[in-house]
């Protein structure tokens, strides 16, 4: 039973910030609120539905500036948007592994930022893709680098009268190419146990603006600097990109839980992030159009028991 509480539910965007501040409970999709007061985790008595809200609505896809994303952008406007596919290919191959299709038409990019989770499918990738969050309130808005927003788990920063009401993106180049790969137990309906995400753009065979982001390896979805590091200005090659593979796996810091011991994350982290870089150089190299078929799963020595991402049907 979800219990009894207040729902409200504004159209004005100030009103909303005060009944925020008053101690009320914002929902967007509320595939995460809703679940947890079912299972008696949250008992908040009052609950304020954002959905009506025109500041966090709306997405849309300018030429040399980038993505605009109302807060409100459902995992499914992402799945199933072509210059997504096209230029920012992490975040679809992300948002399309949330859940199953129901929750992806109910799920939204501010929620998913919100809840905190460092599991959180499309974080790593919106990381990677140098996004920016803008947060508003009665003393207006400020603009926030995703990587700095996170401040501990669950901890944002933000004020108690402020809302999350958009994420910009900026526009990639020809040669930018990304990926990330989702780790899972089984092939369904799962968290990740493990997850990278890579972007980067090619200068013939060299290796610029290299960034990439973990999941599930901190309290916070983290970026991965001393990998970037080891990538930056380097031609392409197995050696460089098996030593980002040990960076990575040196500075994550995943935990033991009944889901999987620290040691295993950490050589996953290892292994995956060997995959991923590797599909974000081939991806760089090419000129994907938004129907092209997803570039197969390289195995390496030792990696026999990953499993394959699902074929996404691009």
């Amino acid at each position: 039973m979800l219990g009894k509480f207040e729902l409200f539910m504004p159209t004005d965007f100030n009103e909303a910030c005060i009944l925020k501040a008053k101690g009320a409970r914002p929902v967007a999709g509320g595939t995460d609120v809703y679940v947890n007061r079912h299972g008696g985790k949250d008992r908040d008595p009052e609950i304020v539905d954002i959905k009506l809200l025109k500041e966090l609505q709306g997405h849309s896809y300018t030429e040399g500036e980038g993505l605009d994303l109302g807060a409100l952008t459902t995992h499914r406007d992402i799945e199933t948007w072509d210059i997504i596919k096209k230029k920012y290919y992490a975040m679809f191959s992300g948002c399309s592994q949330v859940g199953s299709v129901q929750i992806r038409y109910r799920g939204t990019l501010g929620g998913n930022i919100m809840n905190g989770a460092p599991s959180a499918d499309s974080i790593g990738p919106m990381l990677v893709h140098n996004a920016e969050v803008t947060v508003a309130g009665p003393n207006g808005e400020r603009q926030i680098p995703l990587e700095t927003f996170y401040t501990g788990f669950k901890k944002f920063d933000i004020q108690s009268d402020e809302l999350l009401t958009r994420i910009r993106i900026p526009d990639v180049p020809e040669n930018a190419g990304s990926a990330y790969y989702k780790y899972m137990r089984r092939g369904a309906m799962d968290l990740a146990l493990m997850g990278v995400s890579a972007y980067l753009e090619l200068d013939g065979d060299v290796m610029r603006n290299v960034r990439i982001a973990l999941t599930t390896s901190a309290p916070t979805p983290v970026m991965s600097h001393s990998a970037e590091a080891v990538l930056e200005g380097q031609k392409v090659s197995d050696e460089i990109i098996a030593k980002a593979a040990e960076a990575v796996a040196s500075e994550g810091k995943p935990r033991s839980s009944w889901r999987s011991s620290a040691q295993f994350r950490i050589r996953l982290l290892h292994d995956i992030t060997i995959l991923v870089l590797h599909e974000a150089v081939e991806r760089a190299g090419k000129s994907f159009e938004a129907k092209a078929e997803p570039i197969p799963m390289r195995l390496y020595p030792g990696q026999e028991g990953l499993k394959p991402r699902p074929k996404e049907e691009v």
